[in-house]
């Protein structure tokens, strides 16, 4: 039998689910129109970030909250390789990635902080509403992973069985609006019709405090 905790931990599970599965096919659909090279490189880091926030869902489900903070840094290295590959990088840069991603290589955290910070000052060019949302996130994301898990102390209190639905609340929502930043971004750069998107996050702005860390992104 559950205890009355992990069953309160679980309870909107279903809804993030629902929700993440929405965006997920929003993106599909929207993908469709795709003709170049680099937003199919794009496309596919969104359909990472869809798997990986389906992941990061079934392992709070199943009380595994340490793994479901350690998945959160490949959650968002997707979504800034994506956005980084889709309206930053180089054609000459995108080249040498593929080049080295055929090596077996990849790109570093370190060069993720930089990435980051390209991006925010690309954004903020094209929009200027859109300044320092990504160098942030990176940083409150390295700072859950060293802490959460990597097995420092405070990870070791994810073991327990009997944590407020609130700690795997914000989990859930951080990994499901990854999405809604994903598409949010792209939708404004490339003028796309937002009510579609508005329409599904409203759909999500009652289910509590867990939002209010992740719609600074927003």
């Amino acid at each position: 039998m559950k205890q009355s905790g992990e069953q309160s931990m679980t309870d909107k599970v279903p809804r993030y689910r629902k929700l993440a599965k929405s965006l997920a096919q929003l993106g599909d659909e929207h993908a469709k129109a795709i003709t170049t090279d680099r937003y199919k490189l794009m496309y596919h880091y969104f359909i990472r970030c869809s798997g990986l926030t389906s992941a990061v869902i079934l392992l709070v489900e199943t009380g595994h909250l340490a793994a479901a903070y350690a998945l959160e840094k490949s959650l968002v290295d997707a979504l800034l390789n994506g956005l980084y590959i889709g309206y930053v990088a180089s054609e000459k840069e995108i080249k040498e990635s593929i080049a080295l991603a055929l090596k077996g290589r990849c790109t570093g955290h370190s060069v993720m902080k930089k990435r980051a910070r390209m991006i925010d000052e690309n954004f903020s060019r094209r929009r200027v509403f859109m300044t320092g949302m990504f160098a942030e996130m990176v940083k409150r994301t390295s700072e859950h992973l060293n802490e959460f898990g990597h097995g420092g102390l405070l990870s070791t209190v994810l073991e327990v069985k009997s944590l407020p639905p609130e700690v795997g609340n914000k989990v859930l929502a951080r990994s499901v609006f990854v999405l809604i930043i994903f598409l949010g971004n792209v939708f404004m750069l490339e003028n796309l019709d937002l009510t579609p998107l508005e329409n599904l996050q409203k759909e999500f702005d009652g289910t509590g405090d867990e939002l209010t860390e992740v719609k600074q992104y927003l």
